[in-house]
Order: structure tokens, then sequence, then C-alpha cells
């Protein structure tokens, strides 16, 4: 009776083992946001972003006459506007944001600021200057029949040939430093993004925190040991106990490092493709670069615990192996 109380103690300790060290891999970077900014910089997502700076913020909500020019020439604009490597550390900022939140369990939606002192200094400037000039500059002339409205908060649908450009890019540059000077230091992004990321595990209507989740992880590795030492000393008698001790957590090893590798190699492949068929192909290009990047970590990490593992394991057995046994 002892001796199967020992091997069902000693399957569940090698399954829960599996499941332990795959959690608390997880765990230790999941939360990192360094991790993502890291992966996102590799997938080139910054650099996209930097080619459509509008997907990451809407400059229209807080300069008016933007929204009245062609897309194209927003994205230029944009361009000018924004300083060198402003999107990657705003970008980054507001991974950090919402981690932060998520990892607080809060309710509602999170708040994610976007800094836009640096936009309000370069629209003040030459780069507003600039910016200004290229939005006059793709203004066509009127026509005989035409009577553009002029007015200081939209842009005319055209420009009649008598009036000076150079005059009236520096009055689009004065209304873009006026419209600067309103702007506010930061911008929430949270709002925007709010309906996407209210997401997370629930437990009795509440969002579930890290410290809740920390402490089922403690809870798991504590039960694991537990049926660790309890096989044990099921097993065998005091001479035998370090030999169940090494075999036991041998064969746990083995089965972390086996998995580890199955992540490793196929772990990209177990995404479902019907959860990525509504997303644009950019997006799924980006989804499926984070999941390979996150199961890759995984796995490289649960190896690594594995490999550990293994190394005491066989320490374990060594030792009893080459003890010699006692003469009766």
């Amino acid at each position: 009776m002892r001796k199967f109380l020992a091997l069902v103690f000693g399957i569940l300790f090698v399954m829960l083992l599996v499941v332990t060290t795959l959690a608390l891999s997880l765990r230790s970077f999941v939360f990192d946001a360094d991790f993502y900014v890291a992966t996102l910089k590799a997938k080139g997502v910054f650099q996209q972003l930097e080619k459509n700076p509008l997907g990451l913020i809407d400059l229209s909500d807080q300069i008016p006459q933007l929204a009245t020019i062609p897309a194209d020439l927003q994205q230029r604009v944009a361009a000018t506007i924004l300083p060198e490597g402003w999107l990657e550390k705003q970008a980054a900022t507001a991974v950090q944001a919402w981690l932060a939140w998520f990892v607080a369990g809060q309710a509602g939606a999170p708040e994610i600021p976007i800094d836009l002192r640096q936009i309000k200094d370069r629209l003040q400037g030459p780069p507003g200057e600039q910016a200004a000039a290229e939005v006059v500059k793709a203004i066509p002339d009127c026509k005989p029949d035409q009577q553009p409205e002029l007015s200081l908060t939209q842009l005319p649908e055209c420009i009649p040939q008598a009036f000076d450009r150079n005059a009236i890019a520096e009055q689009v540059a004065q209304a873009l430093s006026t419209a600067a000077s309103d702007m506010p230091n930061e911008y929430d992004l949270g709002p925007r993004l709010s309906p996407g990321l209210r997401f997370g595990m629930r437990f009795n209507g509440q969002r579930v925190g890290v410290t809740l989740l920390d402490t089922s992880l403690l809870l798991l590795a504590v039960i694991t040991i537990g049926l660790w030492v309890m096989a044990a000393l099921l097993g065998g008698r005091e001479r035998r106990k370090r030999l169940w001790f090494g075999g036991l957590l041998l064969a746990g090893s083995i089965a972390v490092l086996a998995l580890g590798l199955f992540l490793f190699v196929f772990g990209a492949g177990l995404l479902p493709q019907a959860a990525l068929a509504d997303l644009a192909t950019e997006t799924r290009d980006l989804v499926r670069g984070l999941v390979q990047a996150l199961t890759q970590q995984l796995a490289m990490r649960s190896l690594l615990a594995g490999g550990v593992m293994f190394i005491v394991a066989f320490v374990l057995l060594s030792v009893k192996l080459l003890r010699p046994t006692p003469r009766p």
C-alpha cells in the first residue's frame, strides 16, 4: 500500500512539477515591460510607427487644423513635427503604464500618458515652420470661378494666385504655434485604447491582480514540494529515501526538459489561426511574432530550470549509489 501511494504521489509530483516550472518561468518575465519593448523593437514595430505615427496618436485632436488636410500630408507633417526616437520612447512608456495597470488589478480604463512637451516645442520652432510651408505648398491655386472661404480654424481649399504663399505659410505657422501653446503637456491614450485592453483574469467578478496570482503560484510550489516529500517518505526506508528523492526529481526534470524543447521548436504553431482571422495582416504578423517570442522565452527559461533540476537529481542519485552499503 505504501508503494502504491508513493507511486501515485510521485506521478502527481511529476505532473505538478511541470506545471509549476512553466508557471514560474512565465511569471518571471511576462510582466516585464522591457521584454515587450525589446520584442517590439526586434519586430520592427517602432520603425513602422515612424512611417505611420498617427496610428499611435491623433494630433488632429489637439490641432484641429490638421484634420482638414489629406491623410498623406498629415503623415508628412507628423513626421516633421515628431522628434527622432520619440515614438519608441512613448510606446515603451505606454507598455509600462498598461502593465502597471494590469498588475495592480485596477478597474476601469488604464491611464497611459503620452508626453507632448517635445512636440509643443517643435511646433513653436523651425519644424513647425517647415510643416506650415509643406501644408501651404500642398494647397492648389484657385481657378477663376473659385472663391475660397478664409478662416483661422480651417485651411482653404485653394489659394488665389494673387496671394503671397509665404505670408500665408507664416500665418499657418503662427496658428500652429498658438495651437501648440494650448496643448496639454500629456495626452492620455488609455480611453482610446481601453475597449481593446479591458481584459484579464477574473475571480468573483473582480480582476485578479498579480498579488493573488503570486500567492497562488507559491501555494502551487508548496503543494509540489509536499508531494515530492510524501512520495519519498512512503517509497522507502531511511536508506532508500534519497534514491526516491533523486529518482522522482530526475523524472520530473526530464519531463520539464522535454516540454521545454517542444515549446521551443513548435510553440509558435500552437496559436490557433482562427483567433487571428479577424485581424489585419500587420496586426496578425505582430501578434504571431509576440507569441513566438513569448513561447521561446518560456521554453528557454523552462529548459534552464529543468537543467538545474536534472543536475540536482543526478547529484542525489550519485551520492546514494556511491555510498557504500553498510554490512549487517
